[in-house]
């Protein structure tokens, strides 16, 4: 899709008139009561093509009614000239020489089965040379300049009506250029104004939803649907929000959270992911050293009073020191110390025989400390087996 200027304004200035410069082919007197076709009834066109646009146009008497309603709402009477003067004048520079006039409260419609149904002027003013040629059959037919819907071909205005034998006047660009410059120069409503707004709206509205030139209103719509849910769903006030209030909103975002990708860290506040994986590499290392030298003492502790005899004793408390040094203190706690091997030069290892003639190794004596057994007892009971 083509990007669209955004300076391009809504509305065209340039001369965007759908104009038609045509003759409808029936003779000026054809009606026989003195009053003018200006169009017939129904759907027609121009038998050489019109000048500006493209037929085929259409009146009825629903929009012959709106037409009148705009006619009529002028208070000067309508100029008919010859050959389309009112026009090629700024070109060619002759005057403007009046063939009659037409009063715009004097527009009628006349329906079918009228010999000759359409829109007509009643009793037109015709100048003296004119009602003269028109008698003589010096000139013959009516050529309307008028606007039109470009969608549905009704008839929306009359700018000037022509007296010319020479319908649709080929190749005249000029006279195209002056009747767009007389429509615009209008006052009057001109729905035809309108339907090119709709048209320029809908241009936009595709340019701005990225749709394709050929998107249909209903496709607009449903883009229109979809930012509505989105004003919807980002404003508690959907009312008092719009679609470019969002946009700005999220561009503000944007810039700020690349503000803060780009701005420095504040390592008062932060400090970055490889030092403190660092640190706490450090801090298991301290932490497993500090438990270590704690099982290690509590071991030594326990040797020294009698509660920890013989390597296997040994081996095992310091397994379940490493596991959990409370389980250790716990344990050691709850063993009962064994007063003759504290401070034994033999390394907490029983003598061959004691004064009471106790002869039990270590881990005999270990048994005794950890179930309360007497060692005698236990000697006693070990020599009667």
């Amino acid at each position: 899709m083509q990007p669209m200027d955004k300076k391009h304004p809504l509305k065209s200035n340039s001369l965007p008139a759908n104009v038609g410069i045509a003759a409808c082919s029936f003779e000026i007197g054809g009606s026989g009561d003195g009053s003018m076709q200006l169009f017939p009834a129904g759907t027609f066109d121009a038998p050489r093509g019109a000048l500006r646009g493209k037929g085929p146009w259409h009146l009825d008497a629903d929009s012959a009614a709106r037409l009148i309603a705009v006619v009529s709402q002028r208070t000067s009477d309508i100029c008919v000239d010859y050959e389309h003067q009112s026009l090629l004048s700024a070109k060619n520079g002759l005057p403007v020489i009046a063939a009659g006039w037409i009063s715009p409260q004097t527009l009628e419609w006349r329906e079918p089965p009228a010999a000759h149904p359409g829109l007509f002027a009643i009793s037109p003013k015709w100048t003296g040379d004119a009602a003269a040629y028109i008698s003589a059959d010096k000139i013959r037919y009516v050529s309307p300049v008028f606007s039109y819907n470009p969608k549905t071909g009704e008839v929306l205005d009359i700018l000037n009506v022509s007296l010319t034998n020479n319908p649709a006047i080929d190749g005249m660009q000029a006279v195209t250029v002056a009747a767009a410059s007389l429509l615009a120069a209008t006052d009057l409503p001109n729905p035809t104004e309108t339907m090119m707004d709709i048209d320029e709206l809908l241009e936009q509205l595709r340019w701005l939803f990225n749709l394709p030139t050929l998107a249909t209103i209903e496709d607009i719509a449903a883009e229109l649907k979809k930012a509505t849910a989105l004003i919807n769903s980002n404003s508690a006030d959907a009312a008092a929000t719009s679609l470019l209030d969002i946009l700005v909103a999220k561009t503000d975002e944007i810039a700020a959270l690349s503000a803060q990708v780009g701005a420095a860290v504040d390592l008062t506040q932060y400090a970055p992911i490889e030092v403190v994986k660092e640190l706490q590499d450090q801090v298991a290392a301290l932490s497993g050293t500090v438990a270590e030298d704690r099982v290690a003492q509590l071991i030594e502790q326990g040797k020294a009073d009698g509660r920890v005899i013989g390597e296997k004793h040994e081996a095992y408390l310091t397994s379940l020191g490493k596991q959990s040094i409370a389980a250790l203190s716990a344990y050691l706690d709850s063993a009962q110390p064994i007063a003759a091997l504290s401070g034994m030069q033999t390394g907490g290892k029983a003598p061959e025989s004691d004064a009471n003639g106790n002869n039990l190794t270590a881990d005999e004596l270990a048994v005794c400390s950890s179930m309360g057994v007497d060692p005698l007892d236990y000697q006693k009971t070990k020599e009667a087996k």
